[in-house]
């Protein structure tokens, strides 16, 4: 369904006026408390499907017109809503209950659930009400913004790529930060979000705080996201379509545009002539961004198709789901296919059965390529060559060459401008052409994956379950790589093919009995269980090489192949957990739990771990001398301390970081007497003494509630120290390495969270509600050991330096402080290449002593971020409904490397001129200074949403029970730094957690506009 069909169907919808007239009469009545049958002033009553409304008067009176067949809506806040059938009647009294959602709502805690009243850890929840129109390819893309204390970064722009998340920050230094993902209760990698319709989402539950992440132990280090699935409902089955379709652009930089133009004016104002060279590339007249090119921009569409249904034993869902995105990248494209089917049934009283199967299928081609590197052309280079710059290659050189055909800067060198002999060069690479080396190239990515879920309970007693489930999910990945002959400079010679094929499968087996017993005012809940879960991987992969053609790209037609390997891993996980939840009066609260886990990945000595916690509350609203309160509604101190743990390890090689505690052997080879032979090396040292990775915290905090819950909030403070971190620590060099994995050193991350949500207007035909979040978390390291103070690079070329220091954060920028850049008159060619910078700077002497040397290096910024926000509101006027999110962040920093390759710092022609340039021993490449290291923060309108809701009686004349039509915006305003130069604030390349902060160009942020259509019928 493209824009056009979308728009043409919205506009006729909206020309329909014709409505059948229907005789109305008055009905009145009195709505009370149910709670102690008082009036209640000022609630809304609404002619369900129409604008038509009016507002009890302070005795609680209304009085309204109708017609036989209304529907009448009582709201209020602070009280359920209730709608009622008017089935002629004339006088219809209303009692309000209490408002679920305050009192009686539910939150999804691991292994249960819990009345959110009775929470005593941190935990926050989104409800999928709307998130499902956003316009993303992965559902934890739409939890930006929506989560205090949830970071959700935009690290990678490919389409279909995982965002960063970081749940109260970093807290490991070898292992991985991610959070737990479990969704309908089973554990899930950070891929599996891929293949996830957003449609088929009913919630978001993230614990945030030790004792609620207790409960998963080993795995809840980093935080926890449950995602719970629609399930079907009793009653006639629903049908519902949903789909959007819209046109994704990147935000280009300023700082990167480059113009002959702009160069040339430069030039001339600055030297009263232009070079040859600037004369010759202004006569070749071409003058492109290559912004515009290698960021092409794409169309993304959604489509989903549900049924959902069942009767008083058995619910059923269904559903099908259809998304291709085509990214904003140059070849970037993603295709998902998936399907999902649950089934919940009452066998009888006491036993129940249900579960879900959800196979899915993506289909990725990547870009396969580097931002920095073709942006670092210049903008006389055309793509292909045309009957205009055909002219100028040098047939000399390249006598082949023909209209068509990829351009590159050496075809355009040994011109005799002036037609006197003077041959003028313009080239600075000898590059092939920077759109070829991705055009020419063929990756992709093929998933299937299936994931399912059955379970059976069985009441043993009265109040006494057992559940018993079996879970699983298999992967299969195959992965292909192609690159063409005219990909690179060297033509077939480096012509390949590499390929390879993963799978993986993981089965998980829980048994638990749940005991909930109420007696008089008081609430008891109780979990017992055990679980064993089991990972087999196993892959293959080989490269091909020795092609001459793009014409057959197999490995069957490669001369020589390389590169083959094949493995197979296994992973074992056993756990007991148990669980007890207490509440006196709805006032008194107390939670403790208690999980032992055992894993394959560690020593002989520590294969299992202890992760207990407590958790306290009191509702202080609930004492006598509150419960009265007027202002305020509700008031709950919370307290929570416990311990859990992280076990995943992330070294860079898969058999370490699941047998590190093992002497490891790899294959390698040895020349014996002259001949080559097969060896075997040692991988590691082993280590029967590792552990799990451990974090303890602790949580104080507040939730309250003003003026009848019209407002309310929280405010969290936690601290939470990770210890007997997995790290390499230095050794001896007789030992054959120069480090060893240890359980050593310590992290905290310290911090506050704050929400606030506000119920501002409500009124029959005009609501309007708010959400400010907040998020502050300080990152130190506090404890490195023998590695404290160390030193590291992410690339020996361009060898910029991080400090992991304690007393500063894990990952901190060093180096040396600007002090002035270089005039430009001091530069070899300050007007060639095209957006060429001094490559140099002046630093500062900050010891004074004369000198530069390493002893004036200092840290130079941090690359988390003090304080993340945002800011959402919600409004409905009638039918109409607008919503809009800004979400900003602050205090972080990168090391845009980028800026190195796109202003060519390594051009010879950037440096400077050693017999003009004065105090050359005040200077220092600008890579290894702040120069480059550049404020990441920035403010963005994330989300815009308009949607249009039709009146019931009109969409009940096209067989359908409701339709809404709506306009989506994303990133609509991105605003950065002054001094930050690149794409993407947020884009972080994997380097690992102590060099964290590099950016080298990276992905750019994009922005989305797209419309969609949700039909019930």
């Amino acid at each position: 369904m493209n824009v056009k069909t979308i728009t043409t169907a919205f506009i006729m919808f909206l020309c329909q006026f014709a409505l059948i007239a229907q005789e109305n009469y008055m009905v009145r009545g009195t709505v009370t408390a149910a709670s102690d049958n008082s009036p209640v002033p000022g609630v809304n009553v609404l002619v369900f499907g129409t604008t038509s409304g009016v507002v009890t008067d302070f005795d609680g009176n209304y009085e309204i017109s109708v017609s036989d067949d209304s529907q009448l809506v009582f709201s209020y806040v602070g009280f359920a809503t209730q709608t009622l059938s008017v089935d002629g009647r004339k006088e219809i009294n209303v009692a309000l209950a209490d408002d679920a959602q305050n009192l009686d709502e539910v939150v999804v805690v691991g292994y249960g659930t819990r009345k959110k009243s009775h929470l005593t850890g941190a935990v926050s929840s989104v409800v999928n009400e709307d998130l499902d129109q956003l316009p993303v390819s992965r559902v934890d893309d739409a939890l930006v913004g929506q989560i205090s204390g949830v970071n959700v970064q935009a690290t990678q722009g490919e389409a279909g790529s995982a965002p960063t998340i970081r749940i109260r920050g970093t807290g490991s230094l070898t292992g991985s930060s991610d959070p737990l993902i479990v969704v309908d209760g089973l554990v899930v990698d950070n891929d599996f979000l891929g293949s996830l319709d957003m449609s088929e989402v009913a919630s978001f539950d993230v614990l945030k705080d030790a004792a609620s992440a207790a409960i998963y132990g080993s795995r809840g280090g980093n935080g926890v996201i449950l995602i719970t699935t629609k399930q079907g409902k009793e009653g006639k089955t629903v049908f519902s379509y949903q789909g959007y379709t819209g046109f994704k652009e990147a935000r280009q930089s300023d700082s990167y545009y480059f113009s002959v133009a702009k160069t040339a004016a430069a030039e001339l104002a600055a030297t009263g002539s232009l070079s040859p060279r600037t004369q010759y590339i202004q006569q070749i007249g071409i003058d492109q961004d290559w912004q515009d090119i290698i960021f092409d921009g794409g169309m993304i569409e959604n489509h989903s198709l549900s049924a959902r249904g069942g009767n008083e034993n058995t619910k059923y869902s269904i559903s099908l789901g259809y998304l291709h995105d085509e990214g904003v990248l140059l070849t970037d494209d993603y295709k998902r296919y998936n399907l999902r089917l649950k089934l919940d049934s009452d066998v009888s009283d006491k036993f129940k059965i249900g579960g879900n199967l959800a196979p899915s299928y993506t289909n990725t081609r990547r870009f396969d390529g580097s931002t920095h590197d073709i942006l670092r052309q210049p903008p006389w280079l055309p793509v292909y060559h045309d009957a205009n710059t055909i002219q100028y290659v040098d047939r000399s050189v390249y006598p082949d060459v023909q209209i068509g055909d990829y351009a590159v800067q050496r075809h355009f060198d040994n011109y005799d401008l002036f037609g006197d002999g003077t041959l003028i060069d313009i080239s600075d690479t000898s590059n092939t052409n920077p759109a070829a080396k991705v055009i020419e190239r063929d990756r992709n990515d093929y998933k299937f994956k299936l994931n399912g879920n059955f379970y059976g309970e069985y009441e043993l007693y009265d109040n006494l379950k057992l559940r018993s489930t079996l879970s699983g999910d298999y992967q299969s990945t195959k992965r292909d790589r192609w690159q063409g002959v005219l990909s690179s400079r060297n033509g077939a010679a480096d012509a390949s093919y590499e390929v390879s094929n993963e799978t993986q499968i993981h089965i998980a087996s829980e048994t638990f009995l749940t005991y909930n017993k109420n007696f008089g005012e008081h609430e008891f809940d109780a979990l017992a269980g055990i679980s064993f879960e089991k990972w087999d991987y196993s892959g293959e992969s080989s490269l091909g090489t020795g092609y001459t053609s793009d014409l057959i790209r197999t490995l069957t037609a490669a001369t020589v192949l390389t590169n083959i390997d094949s493995y197979k891993f296994a992973e074992r996980f056993q756990s007991y957990f148990a669980r007890i939840n207490y509440a006196y009066a709805d006032k008194y609260l107390a939670s403790v739990s208690y999980r032992r886990d055992g894993s394959s990945v560690f020593g002989s000595d520590n294969k299992y771990g202890d992760f207990p916690a407590v958790s306290v509350g009191w509702d202080i609203a609930q004492e006598d001398f509150l419960k009265e309160s007027n202002t305020l509604s509700s008031l709950k101190f919370r307290f929570s301390y416990g311990f859990t743990g992280n076990k995943d390890l992330d070294t860079g090689s898969d058999i370490i970081d699941l047998y590190p505690s093992l002497p490891l052997l790899g294959p390698s080879s040895a020349t014996i007497d002259g001949s080559l032979q097969s060896a075997y090396i040692a991988l590691n040292i082993a280590n029967p003494d590792l552990q799990w990775e451990r974090s303890r915290e602790y949580n104080p905090g507040l939730d309250f509630g003003i003026l009848n819950n019209r407002i309310t909030g929280s405010v969290d403070y936690y601290k939470r120290t990770s210890d007997q971190l997995l790290l390499f620590n230095p050794v001896s060099s007789t030992t054959g390495f120069r480090n060893a994995l240890v359980n050593i050193g310590e992290v905290v991350n310290s911090g506050v969270e704050f929400e606030l949500r506000t119920r501002n207007i409500s009124t029959p035909n005009f609501q309007w509600s708010t959400t400010i979040l907040a998020s502050m978390n300080d990152n130190e390291l506090t404890d490195f050991a023998d590695s404290n103070g160390q030193i590291q690079i992410t690339d020996d070329k361009r060898a910029a330096e991080w400090i992991n220091l304690q007393g500063q954060p894990i990952s901190s920028f060093y180096g040396w402080v600007v002090d002035e850049e270089i005039a430009l008159e001091n530069l070899q060619q300050p007007y060639f290449p095209i957006g060429g910078e001094a490559q140099d700077v002046y630093v500062k002497d900050l010891n004074g002593d004369g000198l530069i040397d390493d002893d004036d290096k200092t840290i130079l910024g941090s690359p988390y971020p003090d304080l993340v926000w945002s800011i959402s509101n919600d409004f409905k006027i009638g039918n109409v409904d607008i919503s809009f999110l800004f979400q900003g962040s602050h205090g972080a920093e990168v090391r845009n490397m980028g800026d190195q390759y796109i202003f060519n710092h390594f051009n010879s022609g950037q440096d400077f001129n050693i017999q003009t340039t004065p105090n050359q021993g005040f200077i220092k490449e600008k890579i290894f200074t702040n120069s480059i290291v550049q404020d990441a923060s920035y403010v963005a309108l994330r989300n815009v949403n308009i949607g249009y809701n039709f009146p019931k009686t009109l969409t009940s004349k096209i067989g359908l029970t409701g339709m809404r039509v709506y306009a989506a915006g994303q990133n609509l305003m991105y605003l950065t730094a002054d001094d930050y130069t690149g794409f993407n604030p947020e884009s972080i390349d994997d380097t690992s957690p102590t060099t964290y902060g590099y950016q080298r160009g990276g992905s750019p942020i994009f922005r989305t506009i797209s419309f969609g259509i949700n039909a019930d019928f």
